[in-house]
């Protein structure tokens, strides 16, 4: 199965999977962090554009309480 994905850019003031841990265990947010795609260096996140759209607004305005 596939899916439609963003990419995030966010400061890369440490790794994106501490990022996505924090984000995760603190904020309730799942997201991939850039180095799953190949990106070469921190500061990506990976987030899914198929949930529904309360969802996914949501988990947007948490994932940018963290910065």
């Amino acid at each position: 199965e596939g899916g439609w994905y963003a990419v995030v850019r966010v400061p890369a003031t440490r790794s994106d999977e501490d990022v996505a841990i924090e984000l995760l265990n603190a904020q309730g947010v799942y997201v991939h962090p850039g180095h799953f795609y190949d990106f070469p260096t921190d500061g990506y996140l990976i987030v899914s554009l198929i949930a529904p759209e309360p969802d996914f607004n949501e988990g947007i305005k948490r994932l940018l309480s963290m910065f």
